[in-house]
């Protein structure tokens, strides 16, 4: 497992997903790389990118993701309704056209509030896709 520290709020965060989610009792987000990378995708095939929520405030209400148009790929970034439990897990999906190499900015907010303090609830994820080997006959 890798941990991932959300910026200056809290505990690390065990898991191998390449980024975490912390919420704290004011439900403002806090989301991190961690030491995990996502590695490159093939184009055309949606892939899943997973991270665990943390919710230290045990907040219930919609957990969004908001991000912006990505020339060669397309997201898909689904509401998570959290639940009050202490850790649910998470993720948003990814598909790409085209081999390239994105910079995906990211924001996260929980219960259509601001976010976390400064940058902390806005993440750059570098995402690269290839195409996939031809199978051997």
């Amino acid at each position: 497992m890798v941990h991932g520290e959300p910026a200056g709020c809290c505990a690390p965060v065990d898991t191998s997903a390449p980024i975490s989610v912390t919420i704290n009792p004011e439900a403002r987000v806090n989301v991190a790389r961690t030491g995990s990378r996502v590695e490159s995708l093939t184009i055309g095939d949606w892939h899943l990118i997973e991270f665990p929520i943390v919710n230290t405030g045990y907040v219930t209400g919609l957990l969004v993701i908001e991000g912006g148009p990505v020339p060669g790929a397309e997201l898909d970034l689904p509401a998570h309704e959290l639940t009050g439990e202490a850790r649910q897990e998470g993720g948003f999906r990814v598909r790409f056209d085209v081999p390239t190499i994105v910079d995906v900015t990211l924001t996260f907010r929980a219960l259509g509030a601001l976010g976390g303090l400064a940058i902390h609830s806005s993440l750059h994820l570098i995402l690269r896709s290839h195409v996939a080997p031809l199978a051997s006959a």
